[in-house]
């Protein structure tokens, strides 16, 4: 399965947690519904001009600027009744 997604071009990328990175974490903290690890992977994205995941933690629909791909039938049914799911 996992060569299915490499085969896409996905690439794993490295979290870096430096002065710079919990700072961003901990102003994002105050405006964002996010747990720690999230936003230190949205700080990692932001840092190497990702703007797409692929993962089944719902929490990721409430930020901005990154498009979610997941199986989570939770998020896929909330997306679904508010006109946002896109299927491929």
């Amino acid at each position: 399965m996992w060569n299915q997604v490499e085969s896409i071009y996905a690439v794993q990328i490295d979290l870096t947690l430096n002065k710079a990175t919990v700072d961003a974490a901990v102003t994002r903290f105050s405006t964002q519904r996010l747990d720690g690890y999230d936003l230190f992977i949205l700080e990692s994205m932001k840092q190497e001009s990702l703007t797409k995941i692929i993962t089944d933690d719902g929490d990721y629909v409430t930020a901005p600027g990154i498009q979610m791909f997941t199986a989570n039938p939770g998020v896929i049914r909330a997306a679904s009744r508010q006109g946002k799911l896109i299927t491929r």
